[in-house]
C-alpha cells in the first residue's frame, strides 16, 4: 500500500524540522511496514516522507524518498504498470539505476516534466521535489485510487496519504459542513472537499504545482465519450479485450 507525507514551504514559512516527518510517518506507519524514510531539502523548505510496503523492487536501492543525479527527489505510493515499456522508451535518454517503477517516474519527468502523468498508467499518487527549478509536484491518478490529501497552514502546505497525518499541522480540527453533507448523501465527497475543514483532497486526474508560494491545480485527465460508428463490432470486441486487458 506505502504512504507518503511531507512539507513545502511557502515563502517565509519555519524550516522543515526532522521531528515533524517522523511524527506524520507514524501516524500512516500501518500503510508501510518494510521500511520509512524521511528526507529534507538543502534549504530546509521541502521535506519528504515515506513509508514502504515493497512490492517491485525488494532491494535497498528502491528505498524511499528517492533521488536522482539531475536534483529530483520523489515519494511515491502506488504502482506503475506500464513501468517496463517506459523503461524500454526512456531507456537512452536516462540511465537507470534500479528495476523499480519509482525511477521510471524521475525518468519520465526529466523528458517529459509535469506532463509525465499523461504517459503513466497506474494507480498512484505522488510529490516530486525539483531542485533545479525549486518547485514541488503533487500528482494523483485519473480516477484517484490511491489518495492525497493537503493542507495550506501558517504559511506551508502539508500534505499526506491520510487526513490523520495532517491534524497535528491544523490551528484546529472543525467539521467541514458541506463534506459532511456529501458523504451522508453519497457515502462518498466530491471533487477536493473532504469532512475536515481546511483540508483538501487532490482531485482524480489533477496535478498540483508549487513554486515560489504560488499553486497552480491542472486537470491532466477526464473521462471523454465520442460516438464512433466507422469500425466494426469485430474491433470494437478486440480493442475492449484489449484495454480491460491492459
Amino acid at each position: 500500500m506505502c504512504g507518503i507525507c511531507g512539507i513545502v514551504g511557502l515563502g517565509g514559512a519555519a524550516a522543515v524540522e526532522p521531528r515533524e516527518l517522523e511524527v506524520m510517518g507514524k501516524l500512516i506507519a500501518h500503510r508501510g511496514p518494510d521500511g520509512e524514510g524521511h528526507w529534507i531539502s538543502h534549504d530546509k523548505r521541502v521535506g519528504l516522507g515515506h513509508r514502504r510496503l515493497a512490492i517491485i523492487d525488494l532491494s535497498e536501492t528502491a528505498s524511499q524518498p528517492m533521488h536522482a543525479d539531475n536534483g529530483t527527489s520523489i515519494a511515491f505510493n502506488g504502482e506503475i504498470y506500464n513501468y517496463i515499456e517506459l523503461r524500454e522508451e526512456l531507456k537512452t535518454r536516462w540511465s537507470f539505476k534500479t528495476n523499480s517503477d519509482t525511477e521510471t517516474i524521475l525518468a519520465a519527468y526529466a523528458v517529459w516534466g509535469d506532463r509525465c502523468v499523461e504517459h503513466l498508467r497506474g494507480m498512484f499518487a505522488f510529490a516530486l521535489y525539483d531542485r533545479a527549478n525549486g518547485s514541488v509536484l503533487l500528482a494523483r491518478d485519473r480516477i484517484g485510487i490511491k489518495p492525497m490529501y493537503y493542507a495550506t497552514v501558517a504559511g506551508r502546505l502539508v500534505f499526506a496519504s491520510e487526513i490523520k497525518a495532517l491534524l497535528p499541522f491544523l490551528p484546529e480540527i472543525g467539521v467541514d459542513r458541506r463534506g459532511l453533507q456529501q458523504y451522508l448523501t453519497f457515502q462518498f465527497t466530491v471533487g477536493e472537499t473532504t469532512m475536515f475543514e481546511g483540508v483538501k483532497q487532490l482531485a482524480p486526474g489533477h496535478t498540483l504545482t508549487i513554486k515560489g508560494g504560488q499553486q497552480t491545480l491542472r486537470k491532466y485527465w477526464d473521462v471523454t465519450f465520442e460516438a464512433d460508428s466507422d469500425h466494426t463490432r469485430k474491433y470494437f470486441y478486440e480493442r475492449l479485450t484489449s484495454l480491460v486487458d491492459d
